[in-house]
């Protein structure tokens, strides 16, 4: 057998010819572009490889929601393959500067390997992605050239070949469904056509869940597997794979504007040299390309996003679609999945060999990245600190969204003061102490430009890109703003965060998990109460009421043996259970985290509501349906499906939208109706399910609206909200759609809606789009509530990009809205409060629509 001896950045390294190793189509049984790749084929090359190559090993990071392994291979040299542990080791070392001196991380470098990710496909059925990184696979598996075996001496590769193999496989099967023994180009033709909702279902993940919007949240499981391998390896640069229009060239970054002033000067700096490389390699190819034109470097939920404020280089490869195998571009070329991934694999390609070629001085410049991540600089924010109170499981949840991406946070072990303070909202408190208990999260560490990204309410647009983006929008044109522009963690949890910019040394200890588990409780003799501060309370009380047990909640707050029980709690009386019910009590309990009180007494104290008062009402299990399908949302469906099934626990039924007219809606209380066009939904739903659906609601029924569905309500049962633009003021007027900002709303504090909003009369929300629903006209009614509107000032903008006219404009105006309607209701929103499963401070009101709201009065 021959050996090629290579001399190399650091070492001399005999590398074996892998003649014996299999090919792709060997194992697969077709060609590249051949036949889409599924999940399971996938599967079959990384264990052969792993059997054949000592190049290879692979393990399974999760599973889908679906059951399908996420795969890793991680390739490198058989050396390095000796030592991986190590390596992991020395990568965690030149993360943290704190405990790695400049010296040692100089000796660590000398024979550290850089680390690259790439990832494809997150969207299911950009198909490309995929198979280019499967493509780059063979080729460090089979090929024993210098170039080759320079770079798997210099560099660990990952490649997670399909981040969402749920939607790939979705699409491929369909796709290889439709087509015959030659697969037509023209785009109407079956293979290559579907409905927007089928687009969605493969774009996404299970819970149509884009999850290349989820890595900050770690909403999925998918994600969450993901994040866990980052930690691991803490990889220099992090590549996700996609695809675009049929017409569009290949794109790589740098992109266009904004860019997130949270992104490291080192990611930047890169980025820039990594595009030269692509476009040296893409020349030499003859391939067409674009680049700084398209996909801004602003949001971080975005793959590469995320990857920079972890403090690696976040890219981006955008492909022209081939749809599945081919496909008709509008100057009848014809683009095929072998042109797309061919182009992926080139670019990944160049990647590597930068890499290699490059591994010292990327690997410097990444541990002084992280240098100047613990320094920081002069006046930043010096630490975080969330002090308890409120909902303390989406506290707790905030925190562990954080601890994933390994932020330390530790926790007050005696009262602190500081000055400098801004709440999160960024106005300034000036001096104020803070208790024991309140979580501590410092800025100077390796995550800071990770956490200040998160933990901001504002993250800055440059003055130019709006000033552009107006000018567009005067034009006619779009703003170009290509996802939400704001994302606070705090203001979409409802989480109140505070900042200082004092940075003493404090007493403290570091946060650990059993701190946050729910203390235990004795037997009760007359009830138990289950805190009404935690949206997980709602999710106990569909779990016991379920069950069969008898529960009630509180519209308002009392005092029970010298206790506060605040809105929203749970009453479960012992004497109206059988005496199952202390086990299912504390099963419940543990199980959602939910604080318990155990009372001997109904009897309030002084001037509150008895537990036997008409505040405290008795709920019933309610049967929830949810309606689905074009012209339904997908996104929206999905996040509302998803919060209900996975976040609380609490089980629905899926209604197809065209089935409506012929479903026996009496055997449900509630009807949730995600994001849909009024028109579309109405044309579906037909004469038939429009009688039935009102007919429903007149006879006890309740309507949940989300968003753009309420225009459908307020259309269809002609509800008392007025939309602005019909109004005398708004007519003929332009409208103006905000970009994902957040607002502040204001409660109705003694609606049964709002229970469980305890201390606060006010709610972030998050905004998106043009709708803007005034009050009713006439006199108050209680058959018409404005449950939750935009704060009537001029800065009820917390964060985010929001044009002048619609900050006008939406002050005072409808963000939550109840109208009895017959002996049933409508409960309307006029934002998606499920948006993305993280718009989490809103919950507690959507939870209250769908599992309180037949009972409540």
């Amino acid at each position: 057998m021959k050996h090629f001896v290579v001399i190399l950045g650091f070492l001399s390294v005999a590398g074996p010819v892998s003649a014996q190793v299999p090919t792709f189509s060997e194992v697969v049984g077709h060609e590249f572009g051949q036949r889409i790749t599924e999940h399971h084929q996938m599967v079959s090359y990384l264990e052969a490889l792993a059997a054949a190559s000592p190049r290879v090993t692979i393990s399974v990071q999760g599973q889908s929601w679906e059951g399908r392994d996420l795969m890793l291979a991680v390739v490198t040299s058989p050396e390095n393959h000796a030592r991986l542990d190590e390596i992991k080791e020395n990568a965690r070392r030149l993360a943290d500067p704190r405990t790695t001196s400049l010296g040692d991380a100089e000796a660590i470098i000398a024979d550290q390997p850089a680390i690259q990710w790439f990832g494809g496909s997150i969207h299911g059925f950009e198909l490309s992605g995929s198979e280019g990184a499967l493509k780059l696979l063979e080729h460090l598996t089979t090929r024993d050239d210098p170039a080759t075996l320079e770079a798997l001496q210099n560099v660990v590769i990952l490649i997670d070949p399909m981040i969402n193999p749920d939607g790939r496989d979705a699409f491929a099967h369909l796709n290889t469904e439709n087509n015959g023994a030659w697969p037509s180009a023209h785009p109407d033709d079956w293979a290559n056509d579907f409905t927007g909702w089928q687009a969605l279902k493969f774009r996404t993940s299970h819970y149509f869940f884009d999850i290349n919007r989820d890595w900050f949240a770690q909403t999925q499981k998918e994600t969450r597997s993901r994040i866990a391998t980052f930690m691991e390896w803490e990889p220099q640069t992090i590549t996700d794979m996609h695809e675009m229009g049929v017409d569009q060239e290949f794109f790589f970054y740098p992109g266009a504007e904004p860019i997130s002033p949270h992104v490291p000067q080192f990611s930047l700096r890169w980025v820039e040299r990594f595009g030269r490389a692509y476009a040296s390699a893409l020349d030499s190819s003859g391939v067409e390309y674009i680049t700084r034109e398209l996909f801004d470097f602003f949001y971080p939920g975005y793959t590469d996003g995320y990857g920079s404020v972890l403090g690696g280089v976040g890219m981006l490869y955008e492909q022209g679609s081939s749809r599945g195998l081919r496909l008709m571009r509008s100057d009848e070329s014809v683009r095929t999945l072998n042109d797309a991934l061919t182009h992926h694999y080139t670019a990944a390609w160049a990647a590597v060999r930068l890499a290699s070629n490059e591994r010292r001085t990327l690997l410097t410049e990444y541990y002084q990245g992280k240098v100047d991540a613990v320094a920081g600089e002069s006046g930043d924010v010096a630490r975080y600190l969330i002090p308890p109170g409120g909902d303390e499981g989406l506290r707790a949840e905030l925190a562990t969204v954080l601890r994933r991406a390994n932020v330390e946070i530790g926790t007050l072990s005696e009262p602190a003061a500081f000055g400098a303070v801004r709440d999160f909202t960024g106005a300034s408190l000036g001096r104020r102490t803070f208790p024991v208990g309140t979580m501590v999260i410092e800025t100077r560490q390796p995550r800071r430009p990770l956490i200040q990204a998160l933990l901001e309410p504002e993250t800055e647009i440059s003055d130019q890109f709006k000033r552009e983006a107006r000018a567009r929008i005067d034009r006619g044109e779009s703003a170009r703003v290509y996802d939400i522009t704001a994302w606070s963690l705090p203001l979409l949890f409802n989480v109140p965060t505070f900042s200082t910019s004092e940075g003493r040394q404090l007493a403290g200890e570091v946060l650990s998990e059993s701190s946050m588990a729910p203390a235990d409780f004795p037997n009760a003799s007359y009830a138990y109460l289950i805190d009404g501060n935690r949206a997980n309370s709602v999710a106990a009380l569909y779990r016991l009421v379920s069950e069969g047990r008898r529960a009630a909640v509180t519209l308002r707050p009392t005092r029970i043996e010298g206790r506060d029980v605040p809105t929203g709690s749970i009453v479960v009386f012992v004497r109206n259970n059988d005496e199952g019910i202390h086990a299912s009590v504390r099963e419940t309990a543990t199980h959602f985290s939910v604080p318990v009180r155990s009372v001997s007494t109904g009897l309030a104290d002084a001037g509150y509501p008895s537990l036997g008062s008409a505040d405290i009402v008795s709920v019933r299990k309610p049967n929830i349906a949810l309606i689905a399908e074009d012209p339904i949302s997908g996104y929206s469906f999905g996040w509302t499906w998803w919060t209900l099934d996975r976040a609380y626990e609490i089980p629905t039924t899926v209604i197809r939208s065209g089935s409506v007219g012929s479903t026996r809606l009496d055997r449900y209380d509630v009807l949730v109706v995600p994001a849909a066009s009024a028109q579309g939904l109405k044309r579906t739903l037909g004469e038939s399910g429009l009688d039935r659906l009102t007919q429903w609601v007149r006879d006890g029924g309740t309507l949940v609206t989300l968003g753009s569905s309420t225009d459908f309500a307020v259309d269809v049962f002609s509800l008392g909200l007025r939309d602005w633009y019909e109004t005398e003021d708004g007519k003929d007027k332009q409208r103006f759609s905000v970009e994902g900002a957040i607002f502040n709303a204001e409660l109705d504090t003694l609606d049964w809606l709002t229970a469980g909003y305890n201390g606060t009369d006010s709610l972030p929300v998050l905004v998106s789009g043009s709708r803007v629903y005034l009050s009713p006209e006439g006199p108050p009614s209680s058959r018409r509530r404005v449950v939750a509107q935009y704060s009537d000032s001029p800065d009820n903008r917390i964060a985010g990009l929001a044009w002048d006219e619609s900050v006008e404009r939406l002050a005072g105006a409808v963000f939550a809205y109840e109208e009895r309607v017959g002996r049933g209701r409508v409960v309307a929103f006029t934002e998606d409060v499920n948006f993305r499963g993280f718009f989490r401070g809103a919950d507690r009101l959507f939870l209250n629509a769908v599992v309180v709201a037949p009972s409540a009065p």
